[in-house]
């Protein structure tokens, strides 16, 4: 027997209002006005297109009309640059302290206090100077989190305007080691205010360096701190071979000449005080042999380099 077909029930499509998410001028003052009007009222738009009364205390939860909204992004490049230098720079040097978060070795903003007195400890560290007012309250670099465009626009002036200055080479090891290579790229000038001598903490300062490797485009690279006991030029250059050669070799690949890093390398007063001690009798006396010990550091320096 054949079985008869049963008509198929075709349902009528429910009818709504044509939803606009490009709203014209004249659409974004109605919405504006409706929402002054509902907000004067006290009232509120629920899901269901009914209108409540709104607590006294409690605000308009409907989202800004894009006309409200400030269009940061179609600024002109050179008032967004101004904006960017004004909170990506700092005056003075932007401290970098070493920190264990959750078993993983991270590299945090430190403030003044915290950074001048990791300076002030240790036996090689007793001649730092004395505290200064690093950052300033309009300091942010979260702003690189916004967005991919912000991002790029943002990174070139936070890395190659500022001075970064790192308490030691674990400081130096972790941020390179976070920021990668690209962002590595962009630095311009460092500070190196510390390095490793006891067994424990003397095994990264070859390994920072090689993570530094990335760096190729510094202009300046300060040692405040004591690299060899001896206060030699030609034992410093050594010891500064020993533990910095895969940063020298990089930046000369890069510059197409050997001794490119020679003249970036700036070597601070703690080079020349014997065993890191010294007394302000000799500091005189010490800034003039200053230059002396310079030169025979980077004439050291090149010689390993075989230029």
């Amino acid at each position: 027997m054949d079985s008869q077909s049963t008509p198929r029930r075709v349902l009528p499509k429910r009818k709504r209002k044509e939803t606009s998410y490009f709203p014209t001028d004249s659409e974004a003052s109605d919405a504006e006005a409706e929402e002054i009007r509902d907000r004067d009222l006290g009232a509120e738009t629920t899901p269901q297109g009914k209108k409540v009364k709104l607590n006294a205390a409690a605000g308009s939860t409907k989202p800004l009309p894009k006309k409200k909204i400030f269009p940061f992004t179609s600024l002109p490049p050179e008032l967004k640059n101004k904006i960017y230098n004004y909170v990506l720079t700092c005056d003075h040097e932007v401290p970098i302290i070493w920190r264990l978060r959750q078993y993983r070795h991270t590299a945090a903003l430190g403030d003044t206090e915290t950074f001048q007195n990791f300076l002030r400890r240790g036996r090689y560290r007793l001649y730092s100077p004395a505290p200064k007012p690093i950052l300033k309250p309009s300091f942010g670099p979260n702003i690189l989190l916004l967005s991919r465009q912000m991002h790029a626009e943002t990174s070139p002036i936070l890395y190659g305007a500022n001075v970064f200055a790192f308490e030691d080479t674990r400081a130096l090891h972790a941020f390179c080691a976070n920021v990668g290579p690209k962002n590595c790229a962009l630095l311009q000038q460092l500070a190196l205010k510390h390095m490793g001598y006891s067994k424990g903490s003397k095994a990264l300062n070859n390994p920072a360096f090689a993570m530094l490797g990335s760096a190729v485009n510094l202009t300046r690279l300060a040692m405040d701190c004591s690299i060899h006991y001896s206060g030699r030029g030609e034992q410093i250059a050594r010891q500064f071979y020993r533990d910095g050669h895969h940063w020298l070799e990089a930046v000369a690949s890069n510059k197409g000449r050997r001794d490119a890093a020679v003249d970036i390398i700036e070597l601070g007063m703690q080079n020349i005080r014997l065993y890191g001690y010294t007394s302000s009798d000799d500091e005189a006396s010490n800034r003039e042999k200053m230059p002396e010990i310079t030169t025979s550091f980077r004439n050291e320096l090149r010689r390993m380099l075989k230029v």
